[in-house]
């Protein structure tokens, strides 16, 4: 580069001092954020490069963007290096979506990763941009797209050579990605089913064959995941990690007895690690979903107990607690013990109640919790109480 205080600002900028190469922008610019004049264009280039770095790492979301669409057509301009010029548009991208233009950003990454591929770019540069999009589209809930994308970034990883640790996360993160695509899909599944019996539509059933496909890829993704970070000595919180979405995927599936397996074996782990409470009391929480769904009712209860003791000592918030407090009430009403179900009820409506949650489940879970209260309090002969549960209900 021909301008020293530029390339010095470059530097600066990706060792994690804005403020400093902000400052050398200016010098170089006379005391304005502005190039200098005569520059040649890819000296301009990365001086806009820089300026737009400084405002994306203070999400300003529309100044990058003009900082970096200035930077692409001065690079057109000079004959930008073809693979560093696709990183431009991944840039670029990475704006759009802080400005929260998000088809744009998808549109502007789509054409970076075609440009890096057609200039032939190194794997590990495009494994880079490749990941980016791929977590890009998995945080904006595209999980179908998000598989597909780090499957591709799994190729170039393993293309370029990757060590073992690199290709265990993109195995994990792609596993991650069909999980929860298909989660939704397996419930969906499950309820028509039911609701059809011996007339399900075709469609329902072809859905069905299709989750079934996603959820072997997806277990066979875990283990290879698994496998790779058992070999590059990885650290048992990652191999836990694992071992905790692989039974969430069982039990998304509708494979209890399998999920019950895994689950247990991720709280044993976790144990010996001393994990967090608050962790624990989730895992317990899981376990017993799918005890529950082995019609386990006995041994989910004692789940549920633990669960509720664990998130009281890590401080699980009100809404966190209200939902164990609600299955625990289920599952004693399961086991007819209908006194402690209604305490268990009552627990988890005055939490909801009390939470202060602003989520748009907040409502349904009231409902939920006030109806439960009302079927119980029935049970138990107390009819006026129960109305007037009920009557409470019906009004949220």
């Amino acid at each position: 580069m021909a301008h020293p205080q530029i390339d010095q600002a470059l530097d600066l900028l990706y060792s994690g001092d804005t403020a400093g190469a902000e400052v050398l922008l200016q010098e170089a610019g006379h005391g304005k954020l502005e190039p200098p004049a005569q520059l040649p264009a890819l000296d301009q280039a990365a001086f806009f490069e820089t300026l737009g770095g400084i405002k994306l790492s203070r999400q300003d979301g529309p100044g990058a963007e003009a900082a970096f669409r200035r930077m692409i057509e001065l690079e057109e301009k000079g004959g930008a290096d073809p693979s560093g010029h696709a990183t431009s548009y991944a840039k670029l991208a990475e704006a759009l979506l802080v400005a929260d233009k998000h088809d744009e950003s998808m549109a502007e990454f789509t054409k970076a990763i075609t440009m890096k591929e057609a200039a032939g770019a190194e794997a590990s540069s495009l494994l880079s941009l490749l990941y980016r999009y791929a977590d890009t589209l998995f945080h904006k809930g595209k999980y179908k797209e998000a598989a597909a994308h780090f499957e591709r970034a799994v190729h170039h990883a393993e293309r370029g050579g990757a060590d073992g640790a690199t290709l265990a996360n993109l195995a994990m993160y792609q596993a991650e990605s069909l999980k929860h695509y298909a989660a939704p899909l397996f419930g969906s599944v499950r309820l028509q089913k039911q609701m059809q019996g011996k007339n399900v539509p075709p469609q329902v059933l072809l859905l069905e064959q299709q989750l079934e496909g996603q959820y072997k890829q997806a277990v066979g993704l875990y283990q290879k995941a698994a496998d790779l970070a058992e070999k590059a000595g990885m650290s048992p919180e990652f191999k836990l990690a694992i071992a905790r979405a692989l039974g969430e995927m069982h039990n998304d599936a509708g494979r209890p007895v399998k999920a019950v397996m895994a689950r247990k074996k991720v709280i044993e782990l976790a144990e010996k690690l001393k994990m967090d409470p608050l962790e624990l009391g989730f895992m317990y929480h899981g376990l017993g979903e799918s005890c529950k769904s082995m019609e386990n009712a006995a041994e989910a209860v004692d789940c549920y107990r633990k669960a509720i003791a664990l998130k009281e000592k890590g401080k699980a918030d009100a809404v966190s607690l209200g939902k164990s407090w609600y299955s625990l009430g289920d599952c004693l009403g399961e086991t007819k013990k209908l006194d402690a179900a209604l305490e268990a009820f009552v627990k988890a409506r005055d939490l909801e109640d009390g939470s202060g949650a602003t989520d748009e489940n907040h409502k349904m879970r009231r409902k939920k919790y006030w109806g439960a209260v009302a079927i119980v309090l029935q049970a138990t002969g107390k009819e006026a109480e129960a109305k007037e549960a009920q009557a409470k209900a019906d009004a949220i």
